[in-house]
């Protein structure tokens, strides 16, 4: 990652952060030189648990005047995790999605894999878990058109997936399939 993209990434992550587009920028000129050189990220380097950082709204290119992002409050954690699968047969890893609002708490887990030639991680929620005030008010599956297929013989351009672009031991970068970039930070 060159220099001046690290310094205005690693400042997004800290406490003296930078505006909003300048983040955005970085994140795209980021993107274009993985892209160009088609580095591979190692799959291992996503295991973990990261807490959404930085958003932005809808799809945005480089070149693109509007640059609209912004970092996510402490107080409204959202989280991902990515962990490996108990049986890697069907799915190699395993993702969790968790958002807190208030005294609520939704989580999604489902299967995921990751494609490392194109830096592609497919996943699909199955599960859903609702609690309120701690205490779990609803468990089960998530309805899906894709049920009756198992996750590996899914194409990921049919799944909802993430292509990273950024990771590092602080923190991980990624577009959306919608066409939005995210930045989550490791816990």
């Amino acid at each position: 990652m060159p220099d001046e993209i690290e310094s205005v990434l690693q400042a997004a992550i800290g406490s003296d952060r930078p505006a909003a587009s300048e983040v955005i920028q970085a994140l795209l000129q980021q993107e274009a030189s993985v892209r160009k050189s088609r580095v591979q990220l190692p799959e291992q380097d996503l295991i973990g648990d990261w807490r959404l950082h930085f958003v932005t709204l809808g799809k945005v290119r480089l070149g693109s005047k509007r640059l609209r992002g912004f970092f996510l409050p402490a107080f409204l954690p959202a989280q991902i995790a990515f962990q490996p699968a108990e049986d890697p047969v069907d799915s190699p890893l395993n993702v969790t999605n968790q958002v807190t609002i208030g005294l609520i708490q939704l989580k999604f887990t489902g299967p995921a894999r990751y494609e490392g030639k194109k830096n592609l991680l497919g996943f699909d929620f199955t599960q859903l878990a609702v609690q309120v005030a701690g205490q779990q008010v609803y468990s089960g599956a998530v309805p899906s058109s894709r049920a009756n297929q198992k996750f590996k013989d899914i194409s990921i351009g049919r799944l909802p997936f993430f292509a990273f672009f950024a990771v590092t031991p602080s923190f991980i970068a990624a577009r959306g399939r919608g066409g939005g970039l995210a930045i989550w930070v490791k816990q």
